[in-house]
Parts: C-alpha cells; sequence; structure tokens
C-alpha cells in the first residue's frame, strides 16, 4: 500500500493538473478537444489516489506481477495515446498552412496582376485624353 502522505500528495497533484486544464479550456485558452484527454487522466489520477487498490486490481487482470509495472505501463501506454493524437493535430494543421500559403500566394499574384492591368488601363486612358486635349 502506499502512504497516507504520498496519497494526498497524488490527490493535490492530480486535483491542480485538473483545475488548471479545466479553467484554461473555460476562458478559451485551451481548445476542448486537446483538454479532455488531460481533464481525463487527471480525474483517473484522482480516483486511483484515492483507491490505489485499483492498480493492484489492474496488475492482477494484466497479469503483471508487481503493482508499479503496470503502472509504468499505462502511464507509457497514456503518453503514447497523448503523442499520437498531438502528431494527428500538428499534421492537419501542417496541411492546412500550407494550403492556406498557397491561397496566399495565388492571391497575391492575383492582386499583383489585377493592379498591373488596372496601371495599363489608367495608362492608355490617360494617353487618349492628352491626345484630345491637344
Amino acid at each position: 500500500m502506499i502512504s497516507l502522505k504520498l496519497q494526498l500528495l497524488l490527490v493535490a497533484f492530480s486535483l491542480v493538473v485538473l483545475f488548471v486544464f479545466v479553467n484554461r479550456t473555460r476562458r478559451y485558452k485551451l481548445e476542448l478537444k486537446y483538454a479532455l484527454v488531460w481533464i481525463f487522466f487527471s480525474a483517473a489520477g484522482v480516483v486511483v489516489a484515492v483507491f490505489p487498490q485499483i492498480f493492484f486490481l489492474i496488475a492482477r487482470i494484466m497479469g503483471i506481477a508487481v503493482p508499479v509495472n503496470a503502472v509504468f505501463l499505462l502511464a507509457v501506454s497514456s503518453i503514447f495515446l497523448i503523442l499520437y493524437s498531438l502528431t494527428v493535430s500538428l499534421s492537419n494543421h501542417s496541411r492546412k498552412l500550407r494550403t492556406l500559403t498557397q491561397e496566399a500566394g495565388l492571391m497575391n499574384h492575383r492582386i499583383e496582376e489585377l493592379e498591373r492591368r488596372l496601371e495599363r488601363a489608367e495608362q492608355s486612358r490617360g494617353g487618349h485624353a492628352d491626345a484630345a486635349d491637344r
């Protein structure tokens, strides 16, 4: 079993993480889809800190002799899950940024072309007006 001091420390840490992510999401500084994973893991941390016997059960179900190994396995698995979701998000944002950059370049090219046409039209109109004035 874990000591009461460690249990209280884990509960406090998990509650602080939970509060930070809920607060950042509530103030629109963090999108809900990114915060949900962290909120879930911090809530799970509170539950596991309050009821540490859960890891003995999880270790037994997984066939792991030492519960600490189950903790490490679940922690590493959770980190990989978060890493995967962030990689997918980064890839999507990279693709969208590339598309937006290309569209901005095409629009700039189109604006420059229209400005050149306008300049030529003004010059040709100005040239006719000069000839008519003579």
